[in-house]
């Protein structure tokens, strides 16, 4: 089950969950490094869209703003857990923390930040982009023009929502996925992949896994613009303590 509002938008038909964890073996195990990361994306790929389907097919546009939020949030907890936690480094060695007065809300910024976001080979922008061009998309979107945008409305009602027409808005925001959802995921990538630095990669995967699933159905720059949208600023949020979410109300 998952009780999130639903405002009139039309659902789109997409029936392909079942194609998203076949085909693997032990012999591909040994040969591949990444197999745990491949197999966790598409594991939680397919929880989510199941999660997310109803009678009617599923809202595309929602599942990629959630696994996009869900992979820049990923990035952050990826960091925060190999530098603050492990190495037990200050939080402001680590990231540029921005306290916003006008909501009283952290943001945090930074280098080792971006890497898994944006910048390393198996970053979530390296593998959502490169899933779109591979499907034939020409131009990338502007991702600065994201990163500014992010920045210009830290602390406003405008932050992390995907700058998107209404008629493909997700039915909601990417802070609610983050918070809805990272409780009851987070652990299923965790069984997959102990390495933080595999975190983010697992959910990038995710993303990619779902790209590739719904080529016919949304434009390529549509898709891309949704997930970094919603990517770019969930990275930048923090919810040490996810207080009144409980996770066994929101996905079967």
């Amino acid at each position: 089950m998952f009780p999130l509002s639903t405002p009139a938008v039309a659902d789109h038909p997409f029936p392909v969950a079942a194609t998203l964890v076949a085909g693997d073996t032990e012999q591909q195990a040994q040969q591949d490094q990444l197999y745990a990361v491949k197999r966790g994306g598409k594991e939680i790929a397919s929880k989510l869209f199941m999660a997310m389907s109803t009678e009617k097919g599923i809202h595309l546009e929602s599942l990629l703003s959630a696994l996009g939020a869900l992979a820049g949030y990923a990035c952050q907890i990826s960091v925060r857990e190999i530098y603050v936690e492990q190495q037990g480094r200050p939080i402001k060695e680590i990231f540029i923390v921005v306290h916003s007065k006008q909501n009283a809300t952290t943001y945090y910024f930074g280098d080792l930040l971006n890497r898994p976001l944006v910048e390393s080979r198996y970053s979530v922008w390296s593998l959502a982009s490169g899933a779109m061009q591979k499907l034939g998309l020409q131009q990338l979107i502007d991702l600065h023009d994201i990163f500014k945008h992010v920045t210009d409305t830290l602390g406003s009602k405008d932050f992390g929502i995907p700058r998107i027409d209404p008629e493909h808005q997700a039915k909601e925001t990417p802070w609610n996925y983050v918070c809805f959802l990272w409780p009851q995921l987070f652990p299923l990538a965790q069984s997959f992949c102990k390495n933080p630095t595999d975190w983010p990669i697992v959910f990038g995967v995710a993303v990619q896994e779902i790209l590739f699933a719904s080529k016919d159905l949304i434009a390529p720059e549509l898709a891309l613009r949704i997930v970094m949208e919603s990517a770019i600023p969930m990275s930048k949020i923090y919810m040490p303590d996810q207080q009144g979410v409980d996770p066994n109300q929101l996905m079967s």
